[in-house]
């Protein structure tokens, strides 16, 4: 700054000083004949290099004050003129910008969005400029190829185990090929049809109160109670301290083999409140009755009905008797007792309502197929991320009955929760290899709680999440607006495969920013004086308008990376891929049938 003013300060003097004599030479030609070089030349033989006549002084120190005035202006300005971006800055993205995001010495380290935009899966060079999480936000309406341009390619990238939801249950058909001769051990969960389904059993993965309050937080938001009832927090409230007693209760004083949805279902059978008789202890009731008091009804001596003193028939004894079994337990020292004590402080007329509610609410459960399918576990979630592992878990459900979507829910996000508490727990943090989620048809498969919160944090764990939806407004109804926002920001990578969406069509320009344009205005008056001028001038334009976002050639996409201009481009082609072999002969072989790969599988272990 001390600089600055110095330079400033000496070329206001030479501004004075430069003014002052221009204008005494000026003078001197006014007052005898001759050109401006004989009077500047008379001026320098006589010595005088300084004017003391008042106009000579006046000019130079408008000269000086004309420097330090442009200074004052620029230094104004200085930090906040931009130009040629006075209205916005956005353009487009260059393909060399776009490929610093990717890792260009190992192709199968990335993630691949379009023809040449690509994003490293694992960060091995933390350049703070391109370091993105993994998460990949893909938007795309009906028909814009979403399976074929973003869910292919990347499975065929082989560089992570991988957790897919395939709603129409052919992507197994057309990748389970190349995913079991690359190596990979295909599981499937499918309520298509339920004999090419493993097992899920979802009390397997709750190993402590946490776990078993979110398991209820998602049942309750993906399954449907009693009509009469359903939304009001009340009776949902009520709902959850009694599927909290009853998991609780399974987990703390049932043996293992009851740890299971029908373990739970044949809890709930025993539940019962009678609205004329408050003091009615259901089958339920004794066995919390038992844990609080260390008493158990059981059947004692039957009486033969005939009092020997009295010489008279009494009423026949009933032949049980409450005993003591055991020490009794405080509710505060027992989860499942301090639950279920909670549930029972409502009347018996609204526990008769709740428990019907609870019961409408677990009918899909019920039906006998489900019932099997949940009885035991063969997904084994918590060892996915295993530094051996190399695992492709498809689940497949029907895009036109939503009966078991809420199955799939839990399963999302108990897999979530099971690799990120593995992370911490066995392997200091970090997955030792990367799972990747690729959830197609986010919105439509349910509401998985807190994953909001969980997302931010997967990329530490070694998860990336790739969400397909087919427009932002999905995000808004399952999540609410300001949770689908957190997720939004939560995913650095937007990928736009195009859509008819107005909103999300309004918010993809919104995004994508403002350009700074030139602006010529015409102006033609006639009349008895006519005039045609024309004005220029700078004005603002979406370097994309949303009218321009819904007209995308089809075979073009939108990247938006966190920290750089948007990018338009090509959709990723299939066939450019270098593993492309692999699928062309797959098909040749026909779809995958999982059946036949289980029998294949099974006939390998055992040595045939």
């Amino acid at each position: 700054m001390r600089a600055e003013l110095s330079l400033i300060a000496a070329l206001s003097a030479i501004a004075f000083l430069a003014g002052d004599a221009a204008t005494a030479v000026l003078c001197a030609m006014g007052n005898s004949e001759g050109d401006v070089a004989s009077a500047a030349l008379s001026m320098a033989q006589s010595g005088t290099l300084l004017s003391l006549e008042p106009l000579p002084l006046a000019i130079g120190a408008a000269c000086a004050c004309a420097v330090w005035l442009v200074w004052v202006r620029w230094w104004e300005r200085r930090g906040r003129y931009r130009k040629g971006e006075e209205h916005g800055s956005a353009r487009w993205a260059t393909q060399k910008e776009m490929e610093a995001f990717s890792d260009r010495k190992d192709a199968d380290n990335n993630i691949l969005l379009t023809e040449h935009a690509k994003i490293r899966l694992i960060d091995k060079s933390h350049d703070q400029r391109t370091e993105t999480n993994n998460n990949v936000l893909v938007i795309g309406g009906p028909g814009t190829g979403k399976t074929r341009y973003f869910v292919k390619p990347n499975l065929m990238q082989l560089n992570a185990n991988y957790f897919i939801t395939d709603p129409k249950g052919t992507l197994i058909h057309d990748m389970g090929w190349v995913l079991e001769d690359a190596g990979y051990e295909i599981r499937t969960f499918d309520t298509i049809d339920f004999t090419r389904s493993l097992h899920f059993n979802p009390i397997e993965y709750i190993k402590g109160e946490a776990d078993t309050l979110r398991f209820v937080e998602c049942l309750i938001r993906n399954t449907t109670g009693d009509d009469q009832h359903s939304g009001d927090p009340f009776w949902e409230n009520a709902e959850k301290l009694l599927y909290t007693a009853l998991i609780s209760y399974l987990l703390l004083h049932c043996p293992e083999e009851d740890h299971s949805v029908p373990g739970l279902l044949s809890l709930l059978s025993l539940a019962d409140a009678r609205e004329d008789d408050e003091d009615y202890m259901s089958p339920l009731d004794m066995l919390f009755h038992e844990i609080e008091t260390g008493e158990r009804l059981m059947r004692v001596a039957e009486s033969s009905g005939y009092d020997i003193s009295s010489r008279e028939f009494q009423p026949a004894s009933s032949g049980y008797a409450w005993v003591k079994v055991a020490k009794p337990v405080r509710p505060e020292d027992d989860f499942a007792l301090a639950s279920y004590k909670q549930f029972k402080v409502a009347a018996g007329k609204t526990l008769k309502s709740i428990m019907v509610s609870c019961n409408v609410r677990m009918k899909p459960f019920d039906i006998a197929e489900m019932k099997e399918l949940l009885a035991y576990d063969e997904m084994a979630l918590d060892h996915l991320g295993d530094a051996r592992a190399k695992v492709a878990i498809f689940c497949s459900m029907s895009d036109t009955d939503s009966t078991f979507d809420f199955v799939f829910a839990l399963l999302m996000q108990q897999a979530l929760d099971t690799l990120c508490e593995a992370a911490l727990s066995r392997f200091s943090g970090a997955l030792p290899r990367c799972v990747h989620f690729v959830f197609d048809e986010f919105a439509n498969i349910g509401t998985i709680p807190d994953f909001e919160r969980m997302i931010t944090v997967t990329r530490s764990r070694n998860i990336a999440v790739s969400m397909i939806c087919q427009s932002l407004s999905q995000l808004d109804e399952n999540y609410g607006e300001n949770n689908a926002a957190t997720i939004m920001n939560a995913c650095d990578t937007l990928l736009y495969l195009g859509g008819k969406s107005a909103d999300t069509n309004q918010k993809i320009a919104d995004m994508i920013g403002k350009q700074t344009v030139a602006n010529v205005s015409v102006n033609d008056s006639r009349g008895a004086n006519p005039t045609y001028t024309h004005n220029y001038g700078l004005i603002e334009r979406d370097l994309m308008q949303a009218s321009e976002v819904s007209r995308m050639p089809r075979d073009q996409a939108l990247v938006l990376i966190n920290g750089a201009q948007a990018y338009l481009d090509k959709k990723y082609p299939l066939d450019a891929h270098p593993r492309r072999e692999s699928l062309e002969a797959a098909s040749k072989r026909g779809a995958f049938d999982f059946k036949r790969y289980r029998a294949r599988r099974e006939g390998m272990l055992m040595g045939e």
